[in-house]
């Protein structure tokens, strides 16, 4: 059921899956608008916390809160569900029966950013989160007045939902913020809800193929998304076949960064506009992947009218994003890097990033595959590029919301690969082992809860 005549007339929205990275953000906007959210999720987290101190209303348990679903408010209460949240959930068989209007993510996201005057969205593969964030740490580092809902926390905001200083109380008196950055995600053809003003499409690797079957298909959709703009308002990679300005590293693409150099830690490099060249910039973030990132945003940001000066300046204090390429110095020299790569090509970047900025320094990494079906559809492609780390351990695969397939775990990953560097472990066995061993850079990787260990692991490795 659409909601296309707008989400502004329910005063009451029910979040199945609240916690969730991308559904937070949503009721966290809800809530300061004065609405009235209330959310189920299996887990409590700092994101439900979060939500609760700001009065939204929360529970954990699995029984469905039979006032929540009360008749009298039907025309008044919108619901809200992730695919985390299964369709034989007690949550959600109560929702279906009590005849409220549901709706996905996506078509609300959908909805609340057509509020604003610019859509800015970041689609692609890989790189949503980094891109959107640092796109919308330049804007409103600059002083523009909007909102970001991202999938992933801002180190500089400590938040997966930011707004301009002093919006908090215009957005509670209705006021229509000049921009909102969103991410366009492709997982269940989500991006098809958003309708931006100027979008980036960042990479179009096959994923999500018990979604789309197909990479034919896959690729479909992102030229159904693409199709939305006009040429001149949509950046892409150098190399995609769409119609928008290709974007690249090294001379390649209508916009490039040249004399890239690794200075202190970080980038350093021009971009070349053609008609005008912006030099002496800094890229914050580690590895090739990141500096495409960083100039996706860097040419968003510009079309939106921002000057070299302003972005130059934002770029020195971005602070980056929980769990991606996150460094953390030990003692000893050791470096600890926490990273969300569970796709091929992001584990490629990782490496890419690890031999750029520490050269000749040994590695390990500890891996959790994330989903049973990613891990089949793309084991080959995991086992060349898992076989040129140093060394690595596969813990098990993390379920998400998917059941076991047969033949399909951990065991058989590391049976593709090179045995004298990748081997499968329990968990607990993985996690002993690699604070035990010979190295001085440690990398952690995955999408699934092995983020939940970098704390204790930073205590053990020290």
């Amino acid at each position: 059921m659409s909601i296309a005549s707008g989400h502004n007339r329910f005063q009451y929205f029910i979040f199945l899956g609240i916690g969730g990275i991308g559904m937070s953000a949503l009721a966290r906007y809800l809530v300061i608008r004065g609405k009235a959210v209330l959310g189920y999720d299996r887990s409590a987290s700092e994101l439900t916390q979060e939500l609760q101190n700001r009065g939204a209303q929360i529970t954990h348990q699995t029984d469905p809160i039979r006032s929540w679903f009360d008749p009298g408010r039907s025309k008044e209460t919108l619901i809200i569900w992730t695919p985390a949240v299964g369709q034989n959930d007690p949550w959600m068989r109560a929702a279906k029966a009590s005849g409220f209007e549901i709706v996905k993510r996506a078509e609300l996201l959908g909805s609340i950013s057509a509020e604003s005057k610019k859509v800015l969205a970041v689609a692609g593969t890989h790189g949503k989160t980094t891109t959107s964030a640092i796109l919308a740490h330049l804007l409103i580092d600059a002083g523009k007045k909007g909102i970001a809902f991202l999938g992933g926390i801002a180190q500089n905001y400590q938040s997966n939902f930011i707004l301009s200083e002093g919006l908090e109380l215009n957005l509670a008196s209705g006021e229509t913020p000049d921009f909102c950055v969103v991410e366009a995600d492709e997982f269940d053809r989500s991006f098809l809800w958003i309708k931006p003003h100027l979008a980036c499409i960042t990479s179009v690797d096959p994923d999500h193929l018990d979604i789309y079957q197909d990479k034919e298909t896959f690729v479909a959709a992102f030229e159904l998304f693409a199709h939305t703009l006009a040429p001149s308002d949509l950046f892409m990679a150098e190399g995609l076949a769409f119609n928008g300005i290709g974007i690249g590293l090294g001379g390649q693409g209508e916009i490039s960064a040249e004399r890239i150099e690794v200075k202190s830690g970080a980038y350093c490099f021009n971009l070349n506009f053609g008609e005008e060249q912006w030099s002496s910039l800094s890229g914050p973030l580690p590895g090739r992947h990141n500096l495409m990132n960083v100039i996706m945003a860097v040419a968003m940001a510009r079309s939106f009218g921002l000057t070299r000066d302003q972005v130059a300046k934002s770029l020195l204090n971005f602070k980056g994003i929980h769990r991606r390429f996150n460094q953390y110095k030990l003692a000893d020299n050791k470096i600890l890097i926490d990273d969300y790569a569970h796709h091929p090509t992001e584990l490629r970047a990782l490496l890419q990033g690890v031999q750029e900025f520490y050269p000749d320094q040994p590695h390990i990494l500890l891996f959790q595959p994330h989903l049973f079906s990613r891990t089949r559809d793309f084991a080959h492609d995991f086992a060349q590029v898992l076989s040129a780390f140093d060394r690595v351990l596969l813990m098990p695969i993390y379920p998400a919301r998917e059941l076991p397939i047969p033949g399909v775990d951990s065991d058989w990953l590391a049976g593709l690969c090179d045995p004298q560097r990748v081997q499968a472990m329990t968990a607990s066995r993985a996690i002993a082992t690699f604070t035990e061993a010979p190295s001085s850079i440690f990398i952690v990787a995955g999408a699934g809860d092995i983020g939940l260990e970098v704390q204790s692991l930073k205590q053990k490795l020290i």
